[in-house]
């Protein structure tokens, strides 16, 4: 296993305001970051996320990017591997109120199969 890369998100992305769970003709979507940071998950140690060039994100946008994550992955594995050195406290708001509200969803996603499972 490699030791860390670094995904710069400007370079995947092409805009400083990045929106949009999917991909259209105009614009990257958050399903392809998500999609490169999962390529890395086993690949390397790290997974550093450089917000340089990135304005603002949508709540969309990052839900689907980093949120979605944790579908896959529990916080705590998410927070060992994915760091971002360079978010400005805005992003930071940011990731956070998306991570709260994907992990809140899950939880419900969870209860209502214990509930159709009579558990």
């Amino acid at each position: 296993m490699e030791k860390e890369i670094t995904i710069k998100l400007f370079d995947i992305v092409k805009t400083n305001l990045p929106q949009g769970r999917e991909s259209t003709a105009d614009q990257v979507g958050g399903n392809v970051v998500r999609e490169t940071i999962e390529d890395a998950w086993e690949k390397y140690e790290k997974v550093m996320i450089s917000f340089d060039n990135i304005v603002k994100m949508t709540r969309t946008f990052s839900d689907e990017a980093f949120g979605k994550l944790l579908e896959n992955h529990s916080l705590e594995e998410f927070n060992q591997k994915v760091y971002f050195p360079d978010a400005k406290e805005s992003i930071v708001q940011e990731l956070n109120a998306a991570m709260k509200l994907r992990m809140k969803i899950i939880a419900s996603a969870r209860e209502r199969e214990k509930d159709e499972l009579g558990i």
